[in-house]
């Protein structure tokens, strides 16, 4: 979690919020959905840390993390917030389905989100 945590860190520095990097961040979500193993062992340390306090740094970075790639798209935070839900929630149901959504779709949910 910490090491995803820093590749959207990296992302977030080099988004200028324009359209484009939105595109960067849909095909890294497409990716992380590629391997689910890691991806169903970072939900199962989220559900760890709402019972135990430990895990939550981890899972803190990685939050923050996605609040600072939004931040460089607005400075709504009830935007901030709904773009933090809604990439966790595109991500935990892409481990529940058999078709996980495409790049294309990420995108267009993102850009609906933070454009």
């Amino acid at each position: 979690m910490d090491q995803d945590a820093e590749r959207m860190r990296r992302l977030a520095e080099n988004a200028d919020g324009s359209p484009e990097g939105l595109t960067a961040l849909a095909e890294l979500l497409t990716n992380v959905m590629g391997g689910p193993g890691r991806l169903l062992a970072e939900y199962e340390l989220h559900l760890l840390a709402a019972r135990r306090p430990e895990p939550r740094t981890s899972t803190g970075r990685w939050l923050e993390a996605l609040a600072g790639y939004a931040l460089r798209h607005t400075d709504d935070p009830v935007r901030v917030q709904t773009f933090t839900s809604v990439v966790d929630g595109l991500l935990l149901q892409g481990l529940l389905t058999d078709t996980p959504p495409t790049a294309a779709e990420f995108e267009a949910v993102l850009r609906h989100v933070l454009l």
